[in-house]
């Protein structure tokens, strides 16, 4: 046993939400976890933003930032100012003002973007990778992914697109490259699962869209990575902040509580835009102020045809992930 404990409290589970952990992350940092074991939950991820916003009205003093993600919170703070007991109790007040998810309303824009399926950047990264790192990649099906995501999930590569297209991914929070969000299905019957490459690849064309896990992700600049790529969509970082909409940021996603929703284009189409976002700077992203009220997203998913649907999908997944090749 080691004599250093990283959870330095709990709070203990309620009906309204799992089991809190308050974890030592360095000598400035406090991660609040939601539950001891992994898990895509959104309410999680609609609690932790009420909880946030609760503790940045307080105005604590010490406290730098807070960086939101799925199931956890980091808390960035300054422990000569405050101390790692006294900001636990703070946040502990705001948790336990939260009294049930289903009347919170959360800000949330809508980003709609066009993507391009099987487009010849991405096929390019995927033909890079079985030449340079594993030529014997089971995933790479006919120079792609979309197929290897297909048969994970026991179903054809059209309803993988439709899923794809047919619901609102939500952003739990920004992450692993500049510029990036960690997107969720808002539909289950649209959660499809894959495991990511192994190894990784060595390099992603700006824009491209992949999935790893149950979590989508877009990518802002050209990079590494390990999600299954199916396509390829429009900047959404610009460091030169030549474009309007990247005059205060680079970052074309808030912190989290984005929406996106995806609109099927031709490649041609996406050059196009790259060309009027980078160069002429004209192009005018589409995007809608709104809301998520969390009572309505809660009947959604109760609706018998949702839940229906969702549990005969997750039985094909089932027998898709058993038959897959292994990575």
């Amino acid at each position: 046993m080691s004599k250093y404990e990283v959870i330095l409290d709990t709070l203990p589970a309620t009906q309204e939400r799992t089991e809190i952990l308050f974890r030592q992350a360095g000598d400035g940092f406090i991660q609040v976890e939601y539950g001891h074991e992994q898990r895509v939950e959104l309410l999680d991820s609609f609690r932790i933003l009420a909880v946030d916003s609760k503790i940045k009205q307080v105005n604590i003093q010490g406290l730098i930032e807070t960086v939101p993600s799925l199931r956890a919170n980091l808390f960035h703070f300054d422990p000569l100012v405050i101390s790692p007991g006294k900001l636990i109790a703070e946040i502990k007040k705001a948790e336990e003002s939260i009294t049930s998810v289903e009347e919170m309303v959360i800000d949330s824009r809508i980003i709609t973007l066009p993507i391009a399926f099987e487009d010849s950047q991405t096929k390019k990264a995927v033909a890079l990778y079985q030449k340079q790192v594993r030529p014997d990649a089971p995933n790479c099906v006919d120079g792609y992914n979309l197929e290897y995501m297909a048969q994970c999930n026991g179903c054809s590569v059209d309803d993988i697109k439709h899923m794809l297209l047919d619901t609102y991914w939500y952003n739990s929070g920004c992450g692993f490259w500049p510029g990036g969000g960690f997107f969720w299905p808002m539909d289950p019957r649209c959660k499809m699962i894959v495991p990511k490459y192994n190894p990784p690849r060595i390099w992603t064309p700006e824009g491209a869209v992949g999935i790893g896990g149950a979590c989508l992700f877009t990518y802002t600049t050209a990079t590494g990575g390990g999600y299954q790529l199916f396509g390829r969509t429009i900047p959404t970082f610009q460091l030169a902040m030549n474009h309007p909409q990247f005059k205060e940021k680079p970052f074309l996603y808030h912190p989290s509580g984005d929406r996106l929703k995806f609109v099927e284009v031709s490649e041609a189409e996406i050059d196009h835009i790259y060309a009027h976002v980078h160069d002429k700077t004209d192009y005018k992203y589409e995007i809608e102020e709104s809301k998520i009220v969390v009572k309505e997203y809660l009947e959604f998913l109760a609706a018998p045809e949702v839940q229906k649907g969702a549990e005969d999908f997750a039985k094909r997944q089932a027998k898709g992930a058993a038959k897959a090749p292994k990575l």
